[in-house]
């Protein structure tokens, strides 16, 4: 069994029809908008569930939170909104994750065992995420005027 490397990262991280993640929103058709937001939908909707689990029992740290809790099931909610129907509302709403997130460090503060580059990473990955959210937006707002994806 040969293992091709270039075979491997074109069907399952590069592929410009399924991950279209480089491609400007403005020259997306829906067939790769489709699979952007339910990558994003799969995404959001893990993540704050397990936020939301994690709020309700209090293992997190604190104690128990039933407004981050609310906030976690909206987020899960409009993702999977967002990733059946790609509506511009649910990808407004989906975009305020990242700075709620912003929002819960500069309240909370960071753990006290995490290192400096700890936080680096995750205030790095939190602007990165809030970038992508901004694409996302743009996807919302122009899903509808997308062309249809070319026939093979």
């Amino acid at each position: 069994m040969d293992f091709n490397l270039e075979k491997f990262l074109k069907r399952y991280v590069w592929d410009d029809e399924k991950t279209p993640y480089f491609t400007p929103s403005s020259k997306l058709n829906r067939k790769q908008a489709h699979y952007e937001c339910l990558a994003y939908s799969v995404f959001v909707g893990i993540l704050f569930s397990a936020i939301s689990l994690i709020t309700l029992t209090g293992a997190g740290g604190h104690e128990r939170a039933i407004g981050p809790a609310l906030f976690s099931f909206t987020m899960i909610c409009a993702s999977v909104i967002f990733g059946f129907t790609k509506t511009y509302l649910a990808a407004l709403w989906l975009s305020t994750a990242p700075v709620a997130a912003v929002a819960y460090f500069l309240v909370y503060g960071f753990r006290p065992s995490w290192a400096g580059i700890d936080q680096i990473v995750v205030m790095l990955f939190i602007g990165c995420w809030i970038a992508y959210s901004l694409r996302i937006v743009a996807i919302g707002r122009r899903y509808d005027e997308m062309p249809e994806a070319p026939r093979k």
